[in-house]
């Protein structure tokens, strides 16, 4: 409801460098995405700002891993950090095997002296939503491509007739 003395001033993860400064209680950050591989470790740093008095601040993120809509699901809490005037909040997470592949939303929250739930109302603090697209590799590049050799005759060609050998 108000963002009067603090909110999510940067989200890094991965791609993503958002100083996305005040948006007044809510940014749709959705537009923004970075690609997380399963099975990996990745670290995500929320730098909050303070107006004035630097308060007592809880975090949150979560990651909608099963692509159902919501957060409620074991293991799509991927960060919790209780009550804290500590800037920048950097944690680390590994995204799980069973992660549906493609994208998906993640959901990043600051409330003042509390930790916040993944979808709530509260008085003093941020959330900012991104998409995460998953992966099964870090660089599909680095897949093996098949190579094909093959010959072409008459070179020039010479009426109707092209060849093309293996």
């Amino acid at each position: 409801n108000s963002t009067a003395d603090e909110y999510i001033n940067r989200v890094q993860l991965g791609t993503i460098n958002n100083l996305s400064g005040n948006n007044g209680g809510y940014g749709n950050f959705t537009a923004l995405s970075t690609n997380l591989v399963k099975g990996t470790s990745n670290t995500i740093t929320i730098t909050p700002a303070w107006v004035g008095t630097k308060y007592s601040e809880g975090y949150r993120v979560w990651i909608d891993y099963n692509q159902d809509g919501d957060f409620l699901d074991s293991g799509e809490q991927v960060v919790n950090v209780t009550k804290t005037k500590t800037t920048p909040i950097a944690r680390s997470f590994t995204v799980p095997a069973s992660a549906l592949l493609g994208s998906t939303r993640m959901r990043v929250s600051m409330k003042y002296n509390a930790s916040p739930t993944s979808c709530e109302v509260f008085s003093f603090g941020e959330v900012e939503d991104y998409t995460v697209n998953i992966t099964a590799t870090a660089r599909p590049e680095d897949a093996t491509v098949a190579t094909l050799a093959f010959n072409v005759y008459p070179n020039p060609v010479k009426g109707d007739m092209l060849n093309i050998a293996n």
